[in-house]
């Protein structure tokens, strides 16, 4: 277990550590323009960031953080990733599609928190599924309920694997250390909700998470 972990951080943290060390080396660099040197010391922050969040997960393993809870729509929250991520859709040339519940989704929930589920989601999706493929968001009522699903054409997983997936250190990847899965099902249990999946091999994956929707005359607030 010891060296499987210490193998997840190498493969988690090197690929942002070398990141940073060739941006910080262009940086110094007399003959590289001022452009160019803002593009990498974005990169340096944007790495930086990773790595905090990295940590950040590790901490949160050993000592769970508290979730904050207000009402807001699962639909506008859901947008907020989305849209960002679909420049890394096309990047891999895969197509993101969004389908939102035409009426607003009040949930009780962390903003940052979903934020970081919906992210891992849709990265895992991405990552599993091949060029030409589509990862497809969507948010819809069910009942009392608000699902949020995210959907892949990529590889799938097998059978034999699901029943851990959502544990510790456990990865459907060929490195890394597998935290984000379970961190995004302490997540969503903090805040009522509950997280399934579904896969069939060679067909593709769906996540799908569930909220108690809270119809309390907040609508009207949390969608603002």
């Amino acid at each position: 277990m010891f060296g499987r972990i210490a193998a997840g951080l190498v493969h988690d943290l090197s690929h942002p550590i070398q990141n940073i060390g060739n941006s910080a080396r262009l940086i110094a660099r007399d003959d590289v323009p001022l452009e160019a040197r803002e593009t990498f010391r974005n990169t340096v922050d944007r790495e930086l960031q990773t790595i905090k969040r990295f940590l950040d997960d590790l901490r949160n393993i050993a000592k769970p953080r508290p979730v904050e809870r207000f009402s807001m729509d699962a639909n506008a929250s859901v947008a907020e990733i989305v849209e960002p991520m679909r420049a890394e859709g096309e990047r891999n040339g895969i197509a993101i599609e969004a389908r939102y519940a035409p009426e607003p989704l009040v949930i009780h929930g962390d903003r940052f928190a979903l934020g970081r589920v919906y992210r891992n989601l849709i990265t895992n999706a991405i990552q599993a599924t091949a060029q030409g493929g589509k990862v497809t968001i969507a948010t819809a009522r069910s009942g009392d309920y608000a699902e949020i699903s995210v959907t892949d054409t990529g590889s799938g997983i097998p059978p034999e694997r699901l029943a851990a997936i959502f544990d510790d250190f456990v990865t459907t990847k060929r490195r890394g250390l597998g935290l984000g899965l379970a961190i995004s099902k302490r997540i969503v249990e903090q805040l009522d909700g509950t997280i399934t999946v579904t896969s069939e091999v060679g067909r593709g994956t769906a996540f799908t998470l569930r909220f108690p929707i809270r119809d309390d005359g907040t609508a009207e607030a949390a969608a603002s």
